[in-house]
């Protein structure tokens, strides 16, 4: 592997390249053959030929193709470093972007933390005014190639009409469908249900999300999509419930444990007006009977959310796209679970199934558990070489134990780094109706780990990891509660 870390190649990329050394030698030829003298040898003149046929058709072209970014694309900050990928040929080639060397991988891809170069103007591209560039030159003895791909910031005019604006008075709205919406601050892990055809408040909003606040002060965002704002919508009696979640023993003011009821497991509700239907998950599975610790997966309920699609999610440097890789590790995963039993539905095979969509179809399913998989990436400004290891996310008191057990699986199985099994207000951790967690075992957009990714004895192994991690918890939980 070729490293750069932050060295710098001093030369201007944007300079049109020298001519490559068989370019230098056409011209030599055709100078030799002018002004040459004509006793010159045909022995001589025929190893010329040669040589400059093997150095015409015999040179390695360079071609880079960059995966990220994209043409248009919109970056998060104007001022600072993001990260690059993509692959080059031939693999051994030196690239660098913005005058930064990136670090190139035995079989071509690459990856670099590079500076973001903005421009003097605006260059229109696919509809959007870029405003910054990233210029990649790969070379390879005396060959070149260079590509210019054209974003924009924070500072383009683009920006600003997808920011933010802020709405005086408030807007009404009306929600299309039921929101489970996340409560941030000092009590994470509270959440509010957001009723189809409540009426809302919005008080700002862009192309893509609304902040709308509750009638206790609340924010909470949803998305543009989510919502119609016309003055007057929706229905005023449908207000938001929120649900303050302390342990598995209150869902406040809706439930408290009692003797057949000692802990909750999930929980869904169903608001008809003023009225609120809460209904309580008792148990942690569905079927009757004690679990068969030697067999614990029997009979158990589990969905496997192979994140993204229609959206590509992560992409590595050599194009393999995250909802591919988390569908193929989804069909591991299952093949094992029903191996030990187990019932297994995905929320979604090759079709596409957007996020928006994805907790109505796992509540029709009804599951015992559900597992979201995905593949790690970076934001702008975060340096992904410095980025290793597993993370796990889980939001309700009940998807605690599922999600440390499932994490500490992973550690073991694959030998990553810990980088935590945190509690995070995600879509995905926020379905209520049972232990639901996010894996990410490692970052698909570093070359080595998406060479993993890519490897079917690797999915094998964070299969196992993952089905390992289940079945400790289902006796972790049934050992807890006899």
């Amino acid at each position: 592997m070729l490293t750069g870390a932050n060295f710098k190649i001093e030369e201007a990329d944007r300079a049109v390249p020298k001519a490559s050394f068989s370019g230098r030698l056409v011209r030599s030829l055709f100078s030799l053959g002018v002004h040459a003298d004509l006793a010159v040898s045909s022995i001589v003149r025929r190893t010329l030929i040669c040589v400059f046929f093997f150095y015409t058709f015999g040179a390695q072209a360079v071609t880079i193709h960059v995966v990220r970014p994209v043409e248009a694309e919109e970056l998060s900050m104007p001022i600072g470093f993001t990260f690059v990928v993509g692959t080059v040929s031939p693999p051994d080639s030196v690239v660098t972007c913005n005058g930064t060397l990136c670090d190139v991988d035995e079989d071509g891809a690459f990856l670099g933390f590079v500076p973001i170069r903005l421009n003097q103007g605006w260059l229109e591209r696919k509809g959007q005014l870029c405003d910054a560039e990233f210029t990649f030159v790969a070379r390879h003895e005396d060959e070149m190639a260079r590509e210019v791909i054209d974003v924009f910031t924070p500072r383009s005019p683009s920006a600003a009409k997808l920011a933010q604006a802020v709405f005086e008075p408030e807007k009404t709205a009306r929600v299309l469908r039921d929101q489970w919406v996340g409560l941030e601050g000092d009590n994470l892990g509270d959440v509010a249900l957001i009723p189809k055809d409540a009426r809302v408040q919005v008080a700002s909003g862009s192309a893509s999300n609304y902040t709308c606040r509750l009638p206790q002060g609340e924010e909470i965002t949803i998305s543009a999509s989510e919502l119609e704002t016309d003055e007057g919508a929706g229905v005023a009696e449908l207000t938001p419930k929120v649900f303050h979640i302390p342990d598995q023993t209150e869902i406040s003011p809706f439930w408290k444990a009692s003797a057949e009821c000692p802990r909750a497991w999930g929980f869904w509700a169903f608001s008809e007006g003023e009225h609120l239907d809460v209904k309580v998950k008792c148990s942690l599975r569905q079927a009757e009977g004690p679990v068969d610790e030697s067999r614990p997966l029997n009979d158990f309920k589990i969905c496997l959310d192979p994140g993204h699609h229609p959206d590509p999610g992560a992409i590595g440097p050599r194009g393999f796209e995250e909802r591919h890789s988390t569908l193929l590790i989804a069909h591991e995963t299952a093949e094992l679970l029903r191996a030990e039993g187990a019932e297994v539905e995905f929320t979604r095979e090759e079709d596409p199934l957007p996020l928006k969509e994805r907790h109505a179809r796992i509540h029709h399913m009804n599951p015992d558990i559900m597992v979201s998989i995905h593949n790690n990436s970076v934001g702008d400004g975060d340096d992904p070489r410095l980025r290793r290891g597993t993370q796990t996310f889980y939001l309700y008191p009940w998807s605690k134990p599922l999600a440390e057990e499932v994490h500490h699986a992973i550690l073991e199985e694959l030998g990553t780094q810990d980088r935590g099994c945190i509690q995070r207000n995600l879509y995905m951790t926020r379905y209520p109706g049972c232990p639901s967690i996010l894996i990410e075992p490692e970052y698909l957009i570093i070359p080595d780990q998406e060479k993993k990714f890519m490897n079917p004895e690797y999915r094998h192994r964070l299969a196992t990891a993952i089905v390992k991690g289940i079945r400790n918890f289902v006796l972790r939980t049934t050992s807890n509660a006899s």
